[in-house]
């Protein structure tokens, strides 16, 4: 019996030996550049009743107009060799940071306010396939990825001309699900560079707490209809990745 044991003990050990030697653990860190789409780049409309077009742009049209942004990820990755290249299991948070077009950020400083900024922070689970057989030191790969996006906007301040008070419009993060593709290809081991589409989802424009609390009665009635608008957000994406 304790033969039987120390056998498969050992057994499970070569085994184990193995699949390590055919796996390889990895980091790595992106550079991105988003081109945003969907209602996240659409036009503010300058159609909206008693705000005629100005600023701020209550929850009805912010989370628009974005403009093209920049941002970081990290990733670690496994991978394993099965014949016919390898896949990579990996689990990876990005993070974009959108502006407001020139157009409206201008209107904001006219107002002595401030115009809202976008932040996405997507973390997500994939994976990845990698043909490493096409040539000697370029590896290309797709990908697939799912998870949730973190969705928050600045608040926007603006100066009111009557009374000569900052008014400012807070909003809630949201989390919904998103997903995203990738095509690239690795040069040698440690560069990799790739086009992506992510998916962030449709998330509720809500004010926060304090924003409500600073309202007039009137204000309310101006933004407040019974509705709650929702922004469905994506980017395309380039990235330049680094893995160690």
């Amino acid at each position: 019996m304790k033969k039987t044991v120390k056998l498969l003990c050992l057994t499970a050990l070569m085994a184990f030996v193995g699949v390590s030697a055919q796996a390889q653990f990895r980091q790595s860190i992106f550079l991105n550049g988003a081109l945003p789409t969907g209602q996240f780049a659409s036009k503010v409309s300058t159609d909206r009743g008693p705000l005629n077009g100005t600023v701020p742009l209550y929850r009805e049209e912010v989370g628009k107009a974005a403009t093209p942004g920049f941002g970081l990820g990290y990733r670690v990755s496994y991978r394993f060799d099965v014949g016919m290249g390898e896949v990579a299991p990996f689990a990876q948070a990005d993070f974009f940071w959108n502006f407001m077009k020139s157009e409206w950020t201008d209107k904001y400083v006219q107002a002595k306010g401030k115009a809202p900024n976008y932040f996405n922070i997507p973390i997500m689970l994939g994976v990845s396939y990698l043909y490493d057989e096409l040539w000697n030191d370029i590896t290309p790969y797709a990908e697939f990825g799912v998870g949730g996006d973190l969705f928050i906007i600045g608040s926007e301040k603006v100066v009111n001309s009557i009374d000569n008070k900052t008014y400012t419009y807070g909003y809630k993060p949201t989390i919904t699900m998103s997903w995203m593709f990738g095509l690239g290809a690795y040069f040698g081991r440690h560069v990799s560079a790739g086009i992506y589409y992510y998916g962030l989802g449709k998330h509720v424009v809500a004010y926060s707490d304090k924003t409500y609390k600073s309202f007039s009665d009137a204000e309310k009635l101006v933004v407040d209809n019974g509705t709650i608008p929702t922004r469905t957000v994506g980017e395309f994406a380039i990235r330049i990745g680094f893995h160690f």
